[in-house]
């Protein structure tokens, strides 16, 4: 019915208009929240108290748990074996030797007595919301949370994942903020006011700067200990991983999902990098490298190379006195341990019984998580998913004695650095600046190293060495691309014999875009769903892939000049208003452009013999205007990457599904003229796109209607276009039988749009807003798209 087609148009033009009063500028989007699976986050082995009995090297026990989850107020105060925890996430040693434990599904922080053995609540009180009110206060609400770690003050902090918190408690029991509860990222400001994205783990560097992984961010984030200001250290807020990203800055190489975070005594933060199944390691100067697993999940390698070993989803890390490093191994139920010469083994766990008293190697584990060790070398970790803090006896290298006193007070030669501050002004997007500082050596031969406090800083060269007062220029480079409107400030530390001789403050002031600029992250979106993110899902936020021949919306400033231009005629033109987009350099073809926005459809070509032959490919998008070309942004292709059209233009609520042959919604009898719920043997039109390649082939920017591409009255020229992969249709979690999906390929009349007719069938559940959804190739659709049914 080509009439009803030609209404849906301008229905879909309708909607994609009342998208138009967004925000003026590129925004980053908030992701959403990181949802943990019990399968996939492991709780921490724990490590034992006073009153365990001696045991052999390498034996494993219950310190804390039952082994059943659950919480009673009248277990405080009894034996931590006795006592019930929930999904017990990490663990950490004050020094006296008493053991913190993440409680996670308990909401509580408990304590367990070096002493007794004895077990309290020590942060808390079982709710989870969240207060200002209770800032400041001994009783405060924390929300699952996820890790816990000392400062050398004693003041204990914690992961309070989802309050998007970290929190403070100090020696008198009073819980302070320290970072996150803002809306926007934050970076180079107070921490207090950034947004944090379900912090998982804490750490402390020896200046006492606090450091948050954030798996739903795919960062780690520093909040520097004498500003309190925070920054990104390493990961750049995209999941993914590239061996090319080894070996530099940590800010440049993309993570996925880290969680569990851990210090060397050297200085090196040590990553599990979960969701690429990888442990990473950051030096000092800020280089980021792989030091375990191939980034493939499974288990194999033990006894070789670490970096040729399979972990899966490793979710924390710890060290011990003489810095071996011990993986939490989730998926796989064992603690592995990466010696200094780089071997991997198996320490604790791959037992088929719970093991206690026995060897931990021959013990079982389920989701091992956070882990911490004392000065005897005994092993605490958190055993998640058996509601358990389990102790290995002597796993560990003890402390070394410790140091004797300093018997001089020089430092020894030092590198200094003229000026000791750098003021740029650059345009959003635009080119790198560069100025130079002086560095200068005194009191000896001196080594330098600079390392940049945030990602948009380089130094060239970064390392060196001077004679006594010998001078070298380096060259201070800012890059503005991907930053927001607005002043930051960062430091350029000068190291000198590993500690901060001299730092430069640079100041950057971002101005606003001079020519077109397309949004960070979300600058291509799918048209139904307007949104970059899927479900949160198993490891929370991923940008959603883009499939070939899609219909999709750019988002960012200053493509045109005036109002809303839209296309006429087929095939759709590849300029308009004096706008281009190009995909990997190829120019597609545009149905609208705005100032802020451009509706296009993606080329039938995207992603090459990657996506052909059924795999992910990354692309990238530049627009021109106006004689200027912005900066290319990147999103992941794949063969299919569905969405619903909703009459809300949002990707939510009611779906535009059409009975056949009409133009009216199968949607409440009262949302519009016509419009009534679907009933069991209708034929209904779902208006989708994403659903990936068709057969016959079909040229960019084209209609099914030959040879011009504009449709007849009677339809007598529309080509029947199937989708080469014919899609599944959930109804309420109800599934359509194949033989009841009649249609999936082109809406004729359509660029970009695909059109599923299907036969509502029988038994469903009457509902005003039934889910609806559509799976191609193994992903689905939005969820939060509707249908009325009765």
């Amino acid at each position: 019915n080509v009439t009803a087609i030609r209404s849906a148009v301008q229905l879909f033009l309708s909607f994609s208009s009342a998208l138009r009063g967004r925000a003026s500028r590129p925004t980053r989007r908030t992701a959403p929240s990181w949802r943990h699976c019990a399968v996939l986050l492991a709780a921490l082995l724990f490590a034992g108290g006073a009153t365990a009995p001696a045991q052999t090297a390498g034996t494993i026990d219950t310190l804390a748990g039952t082994g059943t989850a659950g919480y009673s107020a009248t277990e405080d105060g009894a034996a931590a074996a006795s006592a019930r925890l929930n999904r017990p996430s990490d663990v950490a040693l004050d020094a006296a030797g008493n053991l913190y434990i993440a409680d996670r599904l308990n909401h509580r922080i408990r304590r367990v007595d070096a002493a007794t053995g004895n077990i309290s609540t020590y942060a808390g009180t079982g709710n989870t919301t969240y207060s200002s009110a209770e800032e400041g206060t001994a009783t405060a609400n924390i929300n699952n949370p996820a890790g816990v770690a000392f400062d050398a003050a004693g003041n204990l902090y914690i992961a309070d994942r989802d309050n998007s918190r970290v929190r403070k408690v100090d020696a008198a029991g009073v819980i302070t903020t320290v970072a996150g509860g803002g809306s926007a990222l934050g970076d180079n400001g107070p921490a207090t006011s950034a947004q944090l994205n379900t912090p998982f783990s804490v750490a402390l560097d020896a200046a006492g700067n606090l450091y948050i992984s954030e798996p739903g961010g795919h960062r780690i984030r520093r909040v520097d200990a004498a500003t309190g200001n925070i920054s990104t250290y390493a990961g750049t807020g995209t999941s993914g991983y590239s061996a090319t990203e080894d070996g530099a800055a940590a800010t440049s190489a993309r993570l996925s999902t880290p969680s569990g975070i851990a210090f060397d005594a050297a200085g090196n933060l040590y990553i599990a990098d979960s969701g690429n199944h990888r442990i990473r390691k950051v030096d000092a100067a800020g280089v980021i490298t792989t030091v375990a697993g191939t980034g493939t999940g499974g288990f194999t390698g033990d006894d070789g190379p670490a970096a040729s070993a399979q972990l899966w989803f490793p979710i924390h890390v710890a060290l011990d006195a003489a810095d071996n490093l011990y993986i939490a191994d989730s998926i796989n139920d064992r603690i592995r341990k990466v010696d200094a010469a780089g071997v991997i083994t198996t320490v604790a766990g791959g037992g088929s019984a719970l093991g206690d008293n026995g060897p931990a190697t021959s013990a079982r584990l389920n989701d091992p998580s956070g882990m911490a060790f004392d000065c005897a070398g005994n092993l605490y970790a958190a055993d998640d998913n058996q509601h358990r803090i389990r102790k290995v006896t002597a796993l560990g290298e003890p402390c070394p004695p410790p140091p004797p006193p300093a018997v001089t007070e020089d430092t020894g030669p030092a590198v200094f650095a003229q000026p000791l501050a750098l003021q740029f002004m650059a345009a959003q997007d635009g080119e790198p600046q560069t100025q130079e500082i002086m560095l200068y050596a005194q009191d000896g031969e001196a080594d330098f190293l600079l390392v940049p406090g945030v990602r948009w800083i380089a130094a060239s060269p970064r390392r060196g060495e001077l004679a006594d007062g010998e001078r070298t220029t380096v060259a201070v480079t800012v890059d503005p691309t991907g930053l927001p409107e607005g002043t930051r400030n960062a430091r350029l530390y000068v190291r000198s014999g590993g500690r901060v001789t001299a730092w430069v403050r640079v100041v950057l002031e971002v101005l606003p875009p001079t020519g077109p600029a397309v949004s960070e992250n979300v600058g291509v979106i799918n048209a139904a769903t307007m949104s970059a993110y899927g479900d949160p899902g198993l490891f929370g936020p991923t940008l959603l892939p883009l499939a070939p021949g899609s219909a999709v919306v750019v988002q960012g400033v200053n493509f045109a000049s005036g109002g809303r231009m839209e296309a006429a005629g087929y095939p759709l033109p590849t300029m308009l208003g004096g706008a281009r987009v190009l995909i990997d350099g190829t120019a597609v073809p545009l149905m609208a452009v705005e100032p802020q926005r451009i509706e296009a459809q993606l080329p039938w070509a995207l992603g090459g013999e990657a996506v052909a032959a059924g795999g992910l490919s990354l692309a990238a998008v530049v627009v021109e205007s106006g004689g200027e070309s912005s900066y290319p942004r990147r999103f992941w292709a794949a063969p299919h990457a569905p969405g619903v059209f909703t009459v809300s233009g949002t990707g939510q609520r009611q779906a535009l599904v059409m009975f056949a042959g009409t133009t009216d919604l199968a949607a409440p009898l009262d949302f519009s003229a016509g419009s009534r719920p679907a009933r069991a043997g209708d034929v209904v039109e779902i208006y989708a796109t994403g659903l990936g390649a068709v057969e016959p082939p079909i040229a960019d920017g084209m209609t099914s209607c030959l040879p011009d591409g504009v449709c007849l009255e009677d339809g007598s020229n529309a080509v029947l276009r199937h989708t080469a992969a014919r899609p599944r249709v959930w109804i309420d979690a109800y599934a359509v039988s194949p033989e009841n999906i009649r249609f999936s390929g082109l809406a004729p009349d359509m660029v970009g749009v695909n059109l599923v007719v299907v036969e509502v069938p029988r038994n469903l559940v009457p509902s005003d807003a039934a889910q609806l959804r559509l799976a191609v190739g193994g992903r689905m659709s939005q969820s939060g798209a509707t249908i009325a049914v009765e």
